[in-house]
């Protein structure tokens, strides 16, 4: 039996494995709330505690980097360790990853359920390395290479490059942005409050006028949200720009990281964001923005898109990486 979990700063999200004919099957799982917890090994405590049953290794997904087996999380006042859940827990095999590094463990065992296919690619080398990139709160990325005998997984910090934008209104875009914050990274545009950042550019720019009932939606509701499933449903010019835009971007990003990684065996959207707009996805704005890369067009004609349907994925990945402990 194996304990995973994927920690996040509003809850953390806990499950049992087991693994049978060599794939991992889940067989329970719990959110906790993670603000009322003083730390993770509360949360395991609680959980194992109420399941009265023995694991054998552990794996978790934290939203930061982890350095020597150690992490501080990402809006979340705890500092995690290795060695403290070892010691203040029963799990005695513990393992802790980025988040993205969960997730992307994940891809070469997810069945085609469990993934929406934007473009299959001409005949893609699915032994080529692959990437992950997963818009949600922030913008996370990862990538994974098989060197004939297994998969190995690597975190990245791509989401924090320089934006580059490739049109005027993104030079607009970013000419925004730069006075607001300076430094203008991806993730100031690929995430939740990316999109709200592309909203406030364009009303901010009078691209198009904000309507009294969106601005009572936007007061009253998660605006990233309110945004998003607007421009999805086609109200508000505004709306229907700002998640245009969003797309054309996200499938630019996707494009640049099959070159920096040469990861023609296929990029992957995760996170939040991507499942909840894949009527928009599918329109064709990403493609035409993924394959805009001039003489390099080729290696993105042969390299797969797909959508991780799953928002299980990430515990699913921690598993495969605690059965390795």
């Amino acid at each position: 039996m194996i304990l995973v979990g994927d920690v996040g700063g509003t809850k953390t999200r806990l499950a049992l494995y087991e693994s049978k004919n060599e794939k991992m099957i889940r067989i329970e799982k719990a959110d906790f709330p993670s603000g009322e917890y003083q730390g993770l090994e509360g949360i395991v405590n609680d959980f194992l505690n109420k399941k009265k049953i023995a694991v054998e290794a552990a794996c978790f997904g934290v939203p930061g980097p982890v350095s020597n087996g150690e992490s501080s999380a990402t809006n979340l006042p705890w500092f995690l360790s290795e060695r403290s859940i070892k010691d203040q827990t029963a799990v005695k095999k513990v393992k802790l990853v980025n988040d993205l590094v969960a997730l992307t463990s994940a891809v070469p065992h997810l069945s085609t359920d469990e993934l929406a296919v934007l473009y299959e690619g001409k005949n893609p080398d699915h032994n080529a390395p692959r990437a992950v990139l997963a818009p949600g709160t922030g913008l996370g990325s990862a990538y994974l290479y098989f060197d004939g005998e297994r998969y190995h997984v690597h975190a990245s910090e791509s989401g924090h490059i320089d934006f580059a934008p490739n049109s005027e209104i993104e030079i607009e875009l970013l000419k925004y942005l730069q006075s607001k914050f300076g430094h203008v990274s991806y993730e100031r545009v690929l995430c939740g409050p990316g999109l709200v950042n592309i909203y406030e550019f364009l009303k901010h720019s009078g691209y198009a006028p904000e309507p009294p009932e969106l601005q009572t939606r936007l007061e009253k509701g998660h605006r990233a949200a309110v945004i998003s499933s607007a421009g999805q449903a086609g109200e508000f010019e505004i709306c229907i720009k700002a998640l245009d835009m969003f797309v054309s971007m996200l499938g630019a990003q996707a494009g640049n990281m099959v070159l920096t990684l040469l990861a023609t065996g296929g990029v992957y959207l995760g996170g939040g964001i991507p499942p909840k707009i894949s009527k928009k996805l599918g329109d064709g704005t990403i493609l035409e923005s993924y394959f805009n890369k001039g003489r390099l067009r080729p290696l993105l004609d042969k390299t797969p898109l797909c959508i991780i349907k799953d928002d299980h994925a990430a515990l699913l990945g921690a598993a495969y990486v605690a059965i390795q402990l």
